[in-house]
């Protein structure tokens, strides 16, 4: 299946189901927001100046703005940490969810926490360190091993959802060999669908440099360009926010039908073949039902 192929399914398998992909990535917000507020309140990691604060008070000091002793830096690490671990279980629970809906399943807002069960849990945790950790390491040597590294152990996570019982480094490993040849497609599908925020972004930049260039060749008295690239940044700012609900669930179906592709899974199944399965079904179903009529009418009651 093709790139053009692949994104053209993505979008049919959205369709109707826009509201509750957004909706997840919604809660996911939420609850990851919630968390880290709850969790550095109760250790006191929260108390930290605000910048109405700092304004307003005129004997602030940046050298006792924040003052934190190791023991609280090393929990406040402690609970970065594993906060960064809830986020990655519902992130992997909310691409679980659209690969169900890929394979035919209702996407709803519960499939988002199939990844909290106590079977899966603890191997979906250990697989996201292991995964992280070897990408490290690859990095430390250069940054293109770590991004081939990243893109061979891509499909690590799927691998564990189809074979809950697979090792982890069995799913690392097939996750390798499913990849080969193909990192680079999956990095051309992200690219083009990820070109919605970059070509803004690029705008912009080119924007602000000729911006800064006009600032210091002009006075600032009038001011007028100062507003014009406050309006535009805040313009760019709303744009990424709102596309943004509309890229992750796109990119996150569209990375799904890639592995399902890859897997000759149920994404496979092109429209004939589905039609010719309902119409068996249905000759099928016609069949049953005069052949039972025709027992009825023979029967002696």
């Amino acid at each position: 299946m093709n790139i053009r192929a692949i994104k053209k399914r993505a979008k049919q398998q959205l369709k109707g189901n826009w509201k509750v992909a957004i909706l997840n990535l919604i809660i996911i917000s939420v609850l990851t927001g919630i968390m880290s507020q709850a969790i550095f309140s109760v250790i006191g990691a929260g108390s930290f100046l605000s910048l109405p604060d700092m304004i307003s008070t005129s004997t602030y000091e940046t050298n006792v703005a924040v003052t934190l002793s190791p023991g609280i830096g090393l929990l406040t690490g402690l609970v970065s940490f594993l906060i960064g671990l809830l986020s990655g279980l519902l992130n992997v629970g909310y691409n679980w969810s659209i690969l169900d809906m890929v394979d035919g399943a209702k996407l709803t807002v519960e499939s988002m926490f199939q990844t909290f069960r106590k079977k899966r849990i603890w191997k979906i945790l250990g697989l996201i360190l292991v995964m992280n950790i070897l990408i490290v390491l690859w990095s430390l040597l250069l940054i293109i091993p770590g991004i081939i590294k990243t893109y061979s152990y891509s499909q690590a996570l799927n691998i564990l959802k189809d074979d809950p019982d697979i090792s982890i480094m069995d799913a690392l490993d097939q996750s390798r060999q499913l990849m080969k040849g193909k990192k680079w497609k999956l990095f051309i599908l992200q690219l083009s669908i990820y070109l919605w925020l970059v070509v803004p972004l690029i705008v912009f930049v080119v924007f602000l440099l000729g911006s800064l260039r006009s600032l210091n060749e002009s006075s600032l008295n009038d001011g007028g360009l100062v507003w014009v690239f406050v309006l535009l940044f805040l313009g760019l700012l709303l744009y990424t926010i709102a596309i943004s609900f509309y890229i992750r669930p796109y990119q996150t179906t569209a990375a799904q039908v890639f592995y399902r592709d890859l897997t000759d899974g149920p994404s496979q199944l092109n429209e004939e073949s589905l039609n010719a399965a309902n119409e068996e079904y249905a000759a099928n179903k016609v069949y049953d039902e005069e052949y039972e009529g025709d027992q009825l009418d023979e029967s002696e009651f």
